[in-house]
């Protein structure tokens, strides 16, 4: 059995904090409001950052927790649907400012919410194909350049940052994918001539809900696991009724449901390695920790994997 696993993981947040109180002189909504619907009180905004600084600071904390130099990568994955530039992508600047070799495979993804998993199972199938070890996979967005002020349903939900996690490829390592996409460009989008996000709140929840825990169920099942199997349950942070919803069709302990949205908002591809870097820093994963992510949106995309981090701990 060959694998990936985390070995180290880093985030980097925009340059304000935006909290609810802020956002009621921005736009026409309140704290409670938001607290209650979404359970999200402060978000980030990258200001003087650009989506590469923050994708660059991300990377360079994961290195460093893994211990691995910049020849060591193989691979470098930018998962991202807000880059500066049209081309280049985000990770050629970061391999540029990290040091990466020349042969380094290095190219930016766009999977929405669920692209920090695509980022994954694409370094894996990767690093399989180039027989090397380590892959650097980076979910980093700079989203608040494209809300819509005016749209107080969704201008609240969103904040900037990235995160990014070293993944090993070895023996005797248990790592399982599971992924889907239903087409769809009205329910959840950004659209190249207002350059404003656009959800259908009301349908995006229950495609979230629906599909994040069938995908969970459908993997677990494939891959013969329960809930004992797994330490921590780590979902894309939308929103707090959608995990906890997940969690009542999972039939899982909502205790091992981390959640951290309430600091940073949806940071759509960045979401999940944010939340993963907050609790290798919280001390939850300073060993063996066995974790079961999924992510849902824009597409409509829908992922879930299973993955252990090895800590420094192990």
């Amino acid at each position: 059995m060959t694998g990936i696993k985390i070995i180290g993981t880093g985030s980097f947040s925009g340059d304000r904090i935006v909290t609810n109180n802020d956002m009621e002189n921005m736009v026409d909504t309140s704290d409670s409001w938001i607290v209650d619907k979404t359970g999200i009180r402060s978000r980030f905004f990258a200001e003087k950052l650009s989506n590469a600084d923050m994708a660059y600071k991300a990377a360079l904390k994961a290195m460093k927790d893994a211990d691995i130099k910049p020849e060591d990568v193989a691979v470098c994955v930018v998962c991202t649907f807000t880059p500066d530039d049209h081309t280049p992508g985000v990770g050629c600047e970061v391999a540029g400012r990290l040091g990466l070799k020349e042969d380094t495979v290095i190219f930016d993804i766009n999977g929405a919410c669920s692209g920090f998993i695509y980022g994954c199972m694409t370094a894996e199938a990767l690093l399989k194909s180039l027989e090397q070890k380590y892959a650097l996979v980076i979910g980093s967005e700079k989203i608040s350049p494209l809300m819509d002020m005016k749209d107080r349903a969704t201008c609240v939900l969103f904040g900037d940052g990235a995160g990014a996690a070293v993944v090993e490829l070895g023996e005797n390592i248990r790592s399982a994918f599971h992924s889907g996409c239903i087409p769809d460009r009205v329910v959840l989008g950004c659209d190249g001539k207002s350059h404003h996000i656009k959800m259908e709140g009301q349908e995006v929840y229950r495609f979230a809900v629906t599909k994040a825990s069938e995908s969970i169920l459908t993997l677990m099942d494939r891959e013969g696991l329960d809930d004992s199997d797994i330490d921590f349950y780590v979902c894309h942070q939308a929103n707090e009724r959608i995990i906890d919803n997940v969690a009542r069709r999972v039939k899982g302990d909502q205790k091992k449901f981390f959640k951290n949205l309430q600091k940073y908002g949806n940071t759509s591809a960045a979401s999940i390695p944010i939340a993963m870097a907050e609790m290798a820093c919280k001390g939850m994963a300073d060993k063996r920790t066995r974790l079961l992510c999924a992510g849902f949106g824009a597409g409509l995309t829908y992922a879930s994997m299973y993955i252990e981090y090895w800590g420094k701990g192990n």
